[in-house]
């Protein structure tokens, strides 16, 4: 997992540092939401949104079926999403800093100790957490008689999160029992050993009883969700036209929301374990109106603004979310539950079941795969 291979390079640092060989850690990213130019056609099982990781790269598929099999969704919907950080050079990034860990102004940068990283930077995942999307769809979407094609691109961003100090000070004392680990007789008599090779000593070391304790107690620490986090999120579609019924490219749907995500650790139900209150707020230019009077395209405003609960269980999740959205003094509805489920870090499997926005009162179930890819997604993960 992404934070055991952390703490893995932590601890093989201090092996290296006798050799001027610079540590790195893959720090892989659990679960690729589903993109923003997804979310902005409501096909997603989810239309609110908080990820707490992004892949480096990652490929997403999304159909969706209604009571009539004509009325919905082609299979050839897909979705590919990158995350820029992990594609540019990044400067002076080690553990602290990773998890938006900082010490107080005016400290001396070339000295800094673990213990000097006390203060908390609630914008350090804008960048992070950045990811552009790309879209190509293909579905009728309750509005023509035939599928029709469209292209979407997207970006979002965490603007900000927030840690309490529990947490934190949890991370920091994890991070203390590491240090003595590696000050241990035991450890010491591994790095001792000249019959040994670099890569022998770290499996002796990560083999060693104390280190899984440690490393398991890290994984929890490191795992918990903040408190609070607020992304940011912007997305436009295109349609592009149909000559058969005479209807030209045009354009299809900007959106641009906000979603927040108010989340209170429950270990009692899973190490993971979560329950998550969203809130989300959109403005909707949403050109996917047929006019009475022409036969064509028309472009309406709109304002989405709902709530969603969420068990959050390890690796499985439960959820339901109820959407309001307020176009031309007339309002549309979407209530649907849905499930999530990570097979392992690369791919995670999305299902969910209600009534959508211009359904018409019919119920739809819309399923996703993603399949996250990693990129050279490492950073060096030394203390300075």
């Amino acid at each position: 997992m992404r934070h055991l291979k952390i703490l893995v390079l932590l601890i093989t640092s201090t092996v290296f540092a006798q050799t001027d060989t610079n540590p790195s850690a893959a720090l892989k990213n659990l679960a690729p939401p589903s993109s923003p130019a997804f979310v902005l056609m409501d096909l997603t099982p989810s239309n609110i949104i908080v990820p707490e990781n992004i892949q480096a790269f990652s490929i997403q598929t999304i159909s969706a079926f209604s009571g009539d099999s004509s009325n919905g969704l082609s299979n050839n919907n897909y979705a590919v999403e990158f995350q820029p950080y992990w594609y540019v050079k990044r400067e002076n990034m080690n553990f602290f800093k990773y998890n938006n860990l900082k010490p107080e102004k005016g400290s001396n940068e070339e000295n800094l100790k673990p213990s000097d990283y006390t203060c908390y930077n609630v914008f350090g995942d804008a960048w992070k957490r950045a990811s552009v999307s790309l879209a190509l769809m293909n579905g009728n979407f309750n509005v023509f008689e035939n599928a029709q094609s469209y292209v979407s691109v997207g970006a979002r961003t965490r603007l900000l999160s927030f840690k309490t100090n529990e947490q934190r000070n949890a991370i920091m004392s994890q991070y203390s029992a590491y240090e003595q680990f590696m000050s241990s007789q035991e450890v010491i008599m591994i790095f001792a050993n000249t019959d040994l090779t670099r890569p022998q000593k770290n499996t002796a070391i990560t083999n060693l009883e104390t280190y899984k304790t440690i490393a398991d107690d890290f994984e929890k620490a490191l795992n918990r969700k903040p408190l609070f986090a607020l992304d940011v999120a912007v997305a436009y579609s295109h349609f592009m036209g149909d000559k058969s019924q005479d209807l030209d490219d045009a354009f299809g749907r900007l959106g641009v929301w906000a979603s927040g995500d108010l989340a209170f650790y429950t270990p009692t139900i899973g190490d993971n374990g979560h329950i998550h209150f969203y809130g989300v707020f959109r403005y909707l230019r949403d050109g996917l109106n047929i006019n009475p009077e022409s036969g064509g395209l028309r472009i309406e405003e709109a304002i989405d603004y709902g709530a969603k609960l969420e068990l959050e269980l390890d690796n499985l999740s439960f959820a339901y979310e109820y959407i309001t959205r307020d176009i031309d003094n007339d309002n549309e509805k979407r209530s649907i539950g849905s499930i999530r489920y990570k097979i392992n870090n690369a791919f995670t499997l999305n299902g969910g079941f209600g009534r959508n926005f211009k359904s018409d009162g019919e119920t739809v179930a819309l399923f996703g795969i993603q399949w996250g890819i990693d990129f050279g997604s490492s950073v060096s993960l030394g203390s300075k």
